[in-house]
């Protein structure tokens, strides 16, 4: 592939879904949920969703398309890692392998913040928003469909958004054991929602 099939694009004010910056995942197939892994497991990825209005994401489409056909590529498909939702907006995702065509493990992303310096906790949540810069290239998915994937380049986070251990608005409180329930802690069965889903790859227009 030549290097002209590269191309680096810029992706402004956005909001993050399912962002694994800090360390790479694969899907499991069995549980039907991503899973924290080696970079060297095969489908170790580091990956990064974001959502666009339906006219953003329509002009980077077309810029994209355009880039296929730039490449003297044809039968262009689809952009992949794409998938439309319910609100009427369009999800992109772009990813960066565990490790690269020589088998050797990749860095993971560029994460900085605002004033351009790396970003110390890189492990933030969907809902941060932010820029990013991905390299797009014409690839043929396994069943012969034609079309672009996004690699991760970089990412600005402006507004992080992280999990876990907010408990802090929370004053301390006693209390009194009723016999029956699972225990004291009315918290203590509550699960988190997942911050993380599969992206499918779909053509939204």
């Amino acid at each position: 592939m030549a290097k002209t099939d590269f191309k680096q694009f810029m992706i402004r004010d956005v909001e993050f879904l399912y962002p694994r910056l800090n360390k790479t995942y694969k899907y499991n197939t069995a549980e039907k949920r991503q899973e924290e892994c080696n970079p060297r497991v095969q489908g170790a990825a580091y990956s990064l969703g974001w959502i666009m209005s339906k006219d953003d994401a329509r002009n980077l489409f077309e810029e994209l398309k355009a880039h296929h056909a730039a490449c003297g590529k044809t039968d262009f498909k689809t952009v992949f890692g794409m998938k439309s939702r319910d609100d009427g907006t369009v999800l992109f995702s772009a990813k960066r392998n565990g490790v690269n065509g020589k088998g050797e493990e990749n860095s993971p992303p560029t994460v900085i913040d605002g004033a351009k310096q790396l970003l110390e906790n890189t492990a933030i949540w969907g809902g941060s928003k932010g820029n990013l810069r991905v390299v797009a290239y014409p690839t043929t998915d396994p069943d012969g469909v034609n079309g672009i994937s996004l690699l991760l380049d970089t990412v600005q986070v402006v507004e992080a958004v992280y999990g876990g251990g907010g408990l802090d608005d929370f004053e301390q409180i006693e209390v009194t054991k009723v016999e029956g329930t699972a225990g004291s802690d009315p918290f203590a069965a509550a699960s988190p929602a997942p911050a993380n889903a599969d992206l499918d790859d779909d053509l939204p227009f």
